[in-house]
């Protein structure tokens, strides 16, 4: 015989899933929230539907629980890059930053400029 207990909280309903479903949701959610790469002001949304669907006796019914989150998505991050192509078509990108090419950083290690050659597909 099928074992029988009232709920009484929503901690009870499922043994215990909508809470384990929701705490999971909730550290998602506060991980997004120190996410460097997102927007601090964006809002995170936990969201928790029971579904109740009963029998045609009414003495029965499916509970069917979702909970999902949203959360903020990374912002875009920009950078201006110089573009260079040579007389065979081979492009040089040079990535622009705020720091001077040769300057000495506080580690004591050279800034220089990162740079990517691409070579033509014909050379």
């Amino acid at each position: 015989m099928a074992r029988q207990r009232q709920i009484k909280r929503l901690d009870e309903l499922m043994d215990g899933a909508l809470t384990e479903r929701f705490n999971y949701e909730m550290d998602r959610v506060l991980q997004n929230v120190f996410d460097v790469n997102t927007d601090p002001k964006i809002k995170r949304q936990i969201q928790i539907v029971i579904d109740i669907k009963p029998n045609e006796r009414r003495d029965a019914a499916e509970f069917r629980v979702d909970v999902k989150s949203k959360l903020a998505q990374p912002v875009a991050v920009t950078q201006t890059v110089m573009l260079y192509q040579d007389d065979r078509g081979n492009v040089t990108a040079t990535e622009i930053t705020n720091q001077v090419p040769g300057q000495i950083d506080m580690d004591g290690d050279v800034i220089l400029p990162k740079v990517v050659e691409f070579e033509h597909a014909s050379n």
